[in-house]
């Protein structure tokens, strides 16, 4: 997700964001976009049913069951940008970036890692238990980083907005300070359970790079952007950008240094009201969280806000790496939080909290992380060291477990698909389903390798 190309380009105004940007109303779009039907997916997502489960010192007990591996889109088309002009093929080597769930629907948001640009969103129906793979729809010139959904019974569509980054010399967006930023508008019909193409997708271009995360209230997307540079730049500013609901235009920004992730507080969130903090890498070696943000605000550069800094000698893996962020409770009263706390990945730095600082844990290289509200665990993304399951606040694990002690370790199947365990994003969802994004590179952290998806049940607690 860390994919930064540096280029020149040409610049014009400000204002060029804020225009309706209706991309497949061009028919030339119709090249770049392509939807893959579930004729075609066959045999793309195996079955499984490996299971596990972790029990120690503690009376409760988790058992995982992997039901189904997600293989990397076969043959996606790329573009890369060259000293010579745009060269075009097709790659193997996609990575999934995040897993987003709606409804009985999870989708997938894919990209290429390294110079080329090329990407899909794919769909997976979940029914009874069982994973069905339904539709796929490839951009030719697009990664996508992170996605927001919204199911919308009038239409019969679910809504996905994904953010990410096109390739500039293919867009030709003519917008001050864009380097590839996008946020698109990808409409699935779950009537007939496909992507819909052309005359549907709608696109946005905003400064910066890459759209690296997003958040929505109350009909508005909010959009960080960042450079992987850790420092300003003139020629592509990072900011959180702010749009309406049909893309219209940039209603509201904030310039910020490098933008890592945006994330909403679950647990202090309705549907018009959201706390959520920002995640700005501010030098080589330091990041800063924006905290105390609420949709409520008007974005600008003198909103509100509380900072904390964090330095590390690890940080600067982070302009190479993904991070993430999780908000998780931090206290209670019975089974009602009353308290919440954020919790950071930082790469080679690891695991950092809130009130905890650095947690030293074993967990010393830290991809993404998530909360399991259920079970009250914290999951974290150690990329070759596979997934670690961590107890949270609450964790029912008696009298010899702390907050943040190490609970145990996921087991890689015996059954995999693909070779190695590299763990490089986790989501829950549903309560008790995971979803783990394996692939990336090998242990060199050089050769490409290609990724997938498994989709975990999660029982016995």
């Amino acid at each position: 997700m860390r994919k930064i190309v540096y280029l020149f380009a040409a610049g014009a105004f400000l204002a060029s964001c804020n225009r309706d940007v209706s991309s497949l109303q061009d028919p030339s779009e119709a090249d770049r976009i392509s939807v893959v039907p579930t004729s075609e997916l066959s045999g793309q997502l195996k079955p499984m049913g490996d299971s596990f489960t972790l029990s120690g010192k503690s009376a409760q007990s988790l058992t995982y069951t992997y039901s189904n591996f997600a293989e990397a889109p076969a043959n996606l088309a790329y573009t890369e940008e060259l000293a010579g002009g745009l060269v075009t093929g097709i790659s193997d080597l996609a990575q999934a970036t995040s897993v987003t769930a709606s409804g009985d629907m999870v989708f997938v948001t894919w990209h290429l890692e390294g110079p080329r640009y090329g990407g899909c969103i794919s769909a997976y129906k979940l029914s009874g238990g069982t994973y069905h793979y339904t539709s796929r729809i490839d951009f030719d010139d697009t990664d996508w980083h992170e996605a927001e959904v919204n199911r919308n019974n009038l239409t019969g569509n679910y809504e996905i907005f994904a953010v990410g980054q096109r390739s500039p010399s293919a867009s030709n967006y003519l917008l001050n300070g864009h380097r590839g930023a996008i946020i698109g508008k990808v409409l699935y019909d779950y009537i007939n359970d496909e992507f819909r193409t052309y005359g549907s997708y709608k696109e946005l271009p905003l400064p910066g790079y890459g759209a690296n995360s997003v958040i929505t209230s109350a009909g508005k997307y909010y959009v960080l952007t960042g450079n992987g540079r850790g420092s300003n730049t003139t020629d592509a500013q990072s900011g959180l950008y702010v749009t309406d609901y049909n893309l219209t235009n940039v209603s509201e920004y904030m310039t910020i240094t490098d933008g890592i992730f945006i994330e909403a507080d679950p647990f202090n969130s309705t549907t018009s009201n959201v706390d959520y903090a920002l995640f700005d890498r501010t030098a080589s070696d330091r990041v800063q969280i924006r905290r105390g943000m609420n949709t409520a605000q008007t974005v600008s550069n003198s909103m509100g806000f509380t900072i904390d800094y964090i330095n590390g000698t690890g940080i600067p893996s982070l302009a190479r790496e993904r991070g993430g962020m999780a908000f998780i409770p931090y206290t209670y009263a019975g089974n009602t939080v009353t308290g919440t706390e954020y919790l950071l990945a930082l790469a080679e730095e690891g695991l950092y909290g809130q009130y905890t600082g650095h947690i030293n844990n074993s967990v010393n290289y830290c991809l993404a992380v998530t909360h399991d509200p259920s079970a009250r665990v914290i999951y974290a993304a150690a990329g070759e060291g596979g997934l670690k399951v961590i107890a949270g606040h609450g964790y029912n694990g008696g009298a010899l477990y702390n907050p943040f002690d190490l609970v145990g370790h996921f087991v890689p199947p015996t059954n995999a698909f693909i070779s190695g365990f590299n763990v490089k994003d986790v989501s829950v969802y549903f309560s008790d389903y995971l979803a783990l994004a394996v692939g990336g590179t090998d242990g060199t952290g050089v050769n490409p390798r290609k990724g997938g998806v498994y989709f975990v049940r999660k029982s016995g607690f």
